[in-house]
C-alpha cells in the first residue's frame, strides 16, 4: 500500500485545492511522492460514457462534474501506483484506491 501523507501534507492538499485548484493540489502530493506531475484535465468529451473522471498515463480528465476532491485523489492514487511500478490486480487497486481516498480525507 501506498503510504498516507501526514494531517499536515492533507490539509496543505485540501487548502492548495480549494484556493489555487486541483492541478496545484495535485502537484503538491506528487511532490511529497517525489513522482512526476500528473496533468488534470476538465473536457467531459475525452472521459468514458458514464464516467465522470478517467487516468491514462499521466494524464487525469474530468467531466464537469466529475472534478471534486474525492475523484482527484481518487485518480492521484492510480497515478502513483503506475509511477512507482506498483503491480496488483485492477480489482485490488480500485479498492486501494477508495481507501487511500477516505484515509485522506479523514485528515483534514
Amino acid at each position: 500500500m501506498i503510504r498516507i501523507p501526514s494531517k499536515r501534507i492533507c490539509e496543505k492538499f485540501h487548502l492548495t485545492y480549494e484556493l489555487k485548484g486541483a492541478q496545484k493540489a495535485v502537484n503538491a502530493l506528487t511532490e511529497y511522492y517525489g513522482i512526476r506531475r500528473m496533468k488534470v484535465i476538465l473536457d467531459g468529451m475525452r472521459v468514458m460514457k458514464g464516467y465522470p473522471c478517467d487516468y491514462f498515463q499521466g494524464i487525469a480528465t474530468f467531466t464537469k462534474k466529475g472534478l471534486n476532491r474525492r475523484n482527484v485523489l481518487h485518480e492521484l492514487y492510480h497515478h502513483v501506483v503506475e509511477e512507482m511500478g506498483i503491480e496488483m490486480s485492477e480489482k485490488k487497486e480500485e479498492r486501494m484506491a477508495n481507501l487511500f481516498v477516505r484515509e485522506v480525507m479523514k485528515k483534514f
